[in-house]
């Protein structure tokens, strides 16, 4: 097992930003770390990076307590906190480099090879020497990037990684980390950014006021959300038609919308009688049904109806 993560817990005076959170985590991937503002996101990765010490619980990693562990735990972590708080502003991209790869027992021939890689990889060929307080908001996310990669660390914390990247760098971002996992790093990555969640997370945590909501990946969420399921049925629009089906869209949840001479109606999958209506209604009315296609939900809309439930 890579990690055990045994009832942590970290309150700060009388607020508990973390309560009794276990996390087993047994091989590598990339895990989201999910929540609303406050959830206890940002506590769990400075946890995880012993920035804080833990009220109580315990984080095992490779089978030994973390507290036990000296810098030989750090040598196997990246990390990118949001706020760029990685890097030292009044160095170069490149002397910042090299300082992190030095610092991780890297050979200078090897620290100089990794950052030609990363800096192709973030288009940052030519601005490679400017100080990084001088730089753009984008180029010092992307410099606090390669400074966590530098050492092509084992595990991997990302904070926000993607925030203030331009859509090319995002999608490189995306496919170096996704390599990486594919090669057997373990990621910890939290984001609001659906699109990379989508594209990146194997296995999702969602944190709602320091507690675990659920633990599992994005088909299993997306599946256990049946109520958002929903089937759209195409019909051709003919005078009349909008009275006919009076019956069928009057039922609750049941959404419909005439464009361009079509009728298209939205039923939830659990509503099997108004989805039996419909159909007797069309029979009997020689409505003409063009398709009928079912409608999975966005993640996005899944996570919101998810946080609606459990704060109903």
């Amino acid at each position: 097992m890579i990690f055990d993560i045994k009832n942590l817990t970290k309150s700060f005076g009388a607020h508990t930003a973390l309560s009794n959170l276990s996390l087993e985590i047994r091989e590598p991937g990339i895990y989201g770390i999910l929540g609303p503002n406050g959830a206890g996101k940002s506590t769990f990765l400075k946890l995880m990076l012993k920035i804080l010490n833990p009220t109580s619980g315990e984080i095992y990693y490779n089978g030994t307590n973390i507290k036990n562990i000296g810098n030989s735990y750090f040598n196997e972590i990246g990390a990118v906190l949001e706020g760029n708080r990685n890097l030292y502003w009044f160095m170069s991209a490149r002397e910042n480099l090299l300082y992190y790869g030095r610092l991780m027992g890297m050979a200078d021939r090897a620290i100089r090879a990794r950052t030609e890689e990363l800096l192709t990889v973030m288009e940052l060929k030519g601005h490679e020497d400017k100080k990084v307080g001088y730089c753009s908001r984008g180029m010092q996310q992307k410099v606090a990037i390669m400074a966590a990669l530098i050492h092509s660390p084992k595990i991997l914390f990302l904070d926000e990684p993607t925030l203030g990247l331009d859509v090319t760098i995002k999608a490189s971002l995306v496919s170096e980390i996704r390599q990486m996992a594919d090669s057997g790093t373990t990621v910890f990555l939290t984001t609001h950014q659906i699109d990379v969640l989508e594209r990146l997370t194997d296995k999702l945590f969602i944190l709602e006021n320091g507690k675990s909501t659920y633990q599992g990946s994005v088909d299993s969420l997306i599946n256990s959300q049946k109520s958002q399921q929903r089937t759209e049925y195409l019909l051709a629009a003919s005078d009349g038609s909008m009275d006919v089906l009076a019956s069928v869209v009057s039922a609750e949840n049941v959404e419909i919308e005439e464009k361009k001479g079509q009728l298209h109606i939205r039923i939830p999958n659990l509503d099997e009688a108004a989805q039996a209506r419909l159909m007797q209604v069309c029979v009997e009315n020689h409505l003409r049904i063009i398709s009928i296609v079912p409608e999975t939900p966005t993640l996005e809309e899944v996570l919101i109806h998810f946080w609606r439930s459990h704060h109903a």
